[in-house]
């Protein structure tokens, strides 16, 4: 379900990836939206299949205002709740970093950062470039 590859694409910048990380790993994963592109940026300490499982059991809820129905919501707002399909048709996602547990946030902002992610709901630890 989550294809291997060597890099993610913002709008505007290609970034490579040097991971070779599978379900089992933790880290900073990357959902695209596979209608309109836009991207939220996740992590987990746990399995990404683990926190995966938490955002496929939230899909069908959109209308909370919590990051763990970001997908969900914006799905909902943007694509409509008619014919909603299941969340491994409408999201590709990628693994991308498995950095040291106390670097989770810093990572996670870098590449909500770097990659202009408009999907995510909470604000991030680092400042948004612009």
């Amino acid at each position: 379900m989550v294809p291997r590859v060597s890099q993610i694409m913002s709008k505007t910048k290609t970034f490579p990836l040097n991971q070779n990380l599978t379900c089992a790993n933790y880290g900073i994963y990357v959902a695209t939206c596979v209608l309109c592109h836009e991207q939220y940026v996740g992590q987990t300490k746990n399995k990404f299949s683990k926190s995966w499982s938490a955002h496929r059991t939230n899909w069908n809820r959109s209308n909370d205002k919590n990051e763990e129905v970001a997908l969900s919501r914006q799905h909902a707002l943007f694509h409509g709740n008619v014919n909603k399909p299941p969340i491994h048709e409408a999201y590709i996602v990628f693994f991308v970093e498995q950095p040291n547990f106390h670097s989770l946030n810093i990572c996670k902002d870098k590449w909500y950062n770097q990659l202009d992610a408009q999907i995510n709901i909470h604000s991030m630890i680092l400042p948004r470039v612009t």
